[in-house]
């Protein structure tokens, strides 16, 4: 098992490199770099809520990604803000209607509830956490050494 920790400020204009750094690390598990955007795609999501809904407009604040990589197994991602919290709002169910078309927010948590095999959140004094499992089945690892190094890695 490896894990990696990546931190930021949450602002619009740097979770996108911040996210593609962390996806670069997940790439490097993987046997073919399209594997990874559904990856990606969660971890941007679940990112732009954080910089959408967590703090204050206009006052930034830190935003840390926990990935765990367990070869051949999964990834499991940990999404936490230290902002107002979620606590009130349900993560919605993977077959919810769809959002209406002039709603302007909504379907983040929706994309990754579809995507991953187990999304779960909790508040509490260590910050407001996503936790964000994800199978991948055996046949889409590196099948090389998995041993990844930090010199192999992307960085942001």
């Amino acid at each position: 098992m490896h894990s990696y920790e990546f931190s930021t400020t949450a602002l619009r204009e740097t979770y996108r490199p911040f996210v593609r750094g962390i996806a670069g690390t997940m790439a490097a598990y993987l046997a073919t770099p399209a594997l990874v955007h559904p990856l990606e795609l969660v971890t941007a999501e679940a990112c732009a809520n954080v910089v959408r809904h967590a703090y204050p407009a206009g006052q930034p604040g830190p935003l840390r990604v926990r990935l765990t990589v367990n070869p051949r197994v999964g990834m499991a991602l940990a999404v936490t803000d230290w902002g107002r919290g979620r606590a009130a709002c349900p993560l919605p169910p993977p077959d919810m209607p769809g959002v209406a078309s002039e709603a302007t927010s909504g379907r983040g948590l929706r994309i990754i509830a579809c995507l991953c095999d187990a999304v779960t959140g909790e508040t509490g004094p260590d910050g407001n956490t996503l936790h964000l499992q994800l199978a991948i089945p055996e046949e889409q690892w590196r099948t090389s050494n998995l041993t990844i190094t930090e010199t192999s890695l992307s960085r942001c």
